[in-house]
């Protein structure tokens, strides 16, 4: 009930008509990202320069030889140019570094071109891997079949140029032949990803002249029209959202509309499958930016067709922009914790942590629609996850976990919990959530914290900072009781003893005197074997064997 309390204040909030504006100095970095975001400006001003590590730069000249013994001992094969593709030279280019190396060949095939390389590696004397064969694989984006092999313990895979074209119920090419770069470049997703490094004259190659303007820029653009982009291959579309929070870009204009276009919409849900569309979104929550993703989602309208719910529920699904502003809140709460005062032992989360509880924010509005079935309505969040999109099953029981203790979570962080039977209420409903009671308790707090939200954005926290010390007292009161880990006691009397005790058969009740047990030792921490034991003897002296 609390919780559907502060979405009801929460949706006026966020009426249609109502748009959370920022305070004038909207340059202010309110949800620090766990990387800085890119300085525009500076990167502007920075040269676009590939510089390579000593390994690239081996590597480089290794490959270099590889093709000058072919071109001496085989004249008869075409000339051989190679270049590094796609994320290596977009990642150099921003300064980071980057482990995965895709070579992209003009006129052969990548396995046909791993053998020379492995040819040529035992001819030196060198440490040769076999070449293994990467079948096409268009669900999983393999459009071609690719060869990879280790150089000087380094992964490398190598792949042809291609050109591609599509029919138009599928996201697969229906025909693939060998390309130029200008070719590859162009049926490439976005321009950022479209970059060569050509390793025989250690350039950068740009041949859409767009790609290195818009790493400049910090601007996510499709190398052509995207609208015929996304048709072609929808899938496209997520890879938009999830770059541009992974780099903090902007999207392009023309990508915003070609996307609001129901034609895109509907292919996305048939071209696409739920195990693609899940891979992305995983990614998009363990990025840097996981609220600007679902921003982004909410934005594009996307919601519904990502997170799509099952066609037949019980209530309304609730809208979308609480999804945002959770992760907003999240983000702003993990990331600032040392500014908001949250608890160390709430902020000092696991990145697999932070995946669960980001997982939960981006659902949330599954929170108010149920799917009936015969014996019990259940909560939709198993379906989105298992169905719409593909993740684990488990991820849908912590979720569900998550969601369903929030409402006993507000309410004893409401009150003021001192005596010994509080410390068993406590170290029950810990033992109840489990290992993920502290993820439970952040989720509690950023739902408590989401009829605040307008201030936060706005930078006006001293009520937030109160909800939050609630939570920072609840957190170290369990721990000055010694319940932290309460979830992983024992009986200190097992089920024998319990039958040897009081001379009964085992059964049913033995699982009922065992939470007995439970009670009475987190009522009596300092209690012995013996003296539970007289208070069970007690306490069930009556029962019939």
């Amino acid at each position: 009930m609390i919780l559907f309390q502060c979405l009801k204040i929460f949706r006026r909030l966020i009426h249609p008509l109502h748009i959370i504006k920022m305070p004038s100095d909207s340059n202010k970095i309110l949800f620090h990202s766990r990387y800085q975001p890119y300085d525009r400006r500076k990167r502007s001003e920075r040269g676009m320069n590939v510089i390579l590590t000593t390994e690239e730069s081996e590597l480089c000249n290794f490959l270099t030889l590889v093709t000058q013994n072919m071109k001496e001992n085989s004249p008869e094969l075409p000339s051989i140019e190679l270049r590094i593709a796609g994320g290596w030279v977009r990642d150099k280019l921003l300064g980071y570094e980057c482990n995965d190396l895709d070579i992209a060949i003009n006129s052969m095939t990548g396995c046909e071109f791993g053998e020379h390389v492995y040819n040529f590696l035992r001819l030196k004397g060198y440490a040769a891997e076999n070449i293994h064969k990467i079948e096409s694989n268009p669900e999983k984006s393999k459009h071609l079949e690719t060869a990879t092999t280790k150089i000087f313990g380094r992964e490398v895979d190598f792949v042809n140029l291609r050109s591609e074209e599509y029919v138009e119920d599928s996201r697969i090419p229906s025909k693939v032949t060998f390309g130029t770069p200008e070719q590859d470049a162009y049926r490439r997703d976005l321009t950022i990803n479209a970059l060569f490094y050509n390793i025989h004259t250690r350039q950068v190659e740009d041949p859409t002249k767009k790609g290195i303007i818009d790493l400049k820029e910090g601007l996510i653009r499709t190398p052509l029209d995207p609208y015929e982009t996304f048709k072609d291959d929808p899938l496209r579309v997520l890879r938009c959202i999830r770059f541009a929070s992974r780099f903090d870009f902007l999207i392009d204009e023309k990508i915003l509309v070609a996307v609001k276009n129901e034609q895109i919409k509907n292919a996305i849900s048939v071209k696409v499958s739920r195990e693609r569309i899940g891979i992305e979104v995983d990614k998009m929550i363990k990025g840097p930016h996981p609220a600007l993703a679902i921003k982004l989602i909410h934005e594009m309208d996307l919601y519904d067709t990502i997170f799509a719910p099952p066609q037949d529920y019980l209530g309304t699904l609730d809208n979308p922009k609480i999804a945002v502003c959770l992760a907003k809140i999240l983000e702003w709460l993990l990331l600032t914790s040392n500014e908001n005062h949250l608890h160390v032992n709430l902020s000092s989360r696991t990145l697999e942590d932070i995946r669960f509880l980001y997982l939960a924010s981006f659902l949330a509005p599954h929170k108010t629609i149920e799917i009936p079935l015969k014996k019990k309505n259940h909560t939709s969040f198993h379906y989105v996850i298992k169905e719409s999109l593909k993740l684990k099953g488990s991820d849908g029981d912590i979720t569900n976990k998550l969601f369903s203790f929030i409402d006993q979570i507000t309410t004893v962080a409401n009150q003021n919990l001192v005596t010994p039977s509080d410390r068993k209420s406590l170290g029950l409903l810990i033992r109840d959530i489990g290992s993920q009671w502290y993820n439970a308790f952040i989720l509690a707090l950023i739902c408590e914290l989401l009829p605040k939200y307008p201030d936060i954005e706005s930078g006006i926290l001293n009520e937030s900072y109160k909800i939050i010390e609630k939570y920072n007292k609840l957190v170290d009161l369990i721990i000055d009781l010694g319940l932290q880990n309460c979830f992983n006691d024992k009986p200190i009397i097992n089920g024998k003893e319990i039958v040897c005790l009081l001379n009964i058969k085992q059964g049913i009740i033995i699982g009922e005197i065992h939470k007995s047990v439970i009670e009475w030792q987190l009522e009596n921490p300092g209690g012995s074997k013996g003296q539970c034991e007289e208070y069970i003897k007690n306490k069930y002296r009556d029962i019939k064997s």
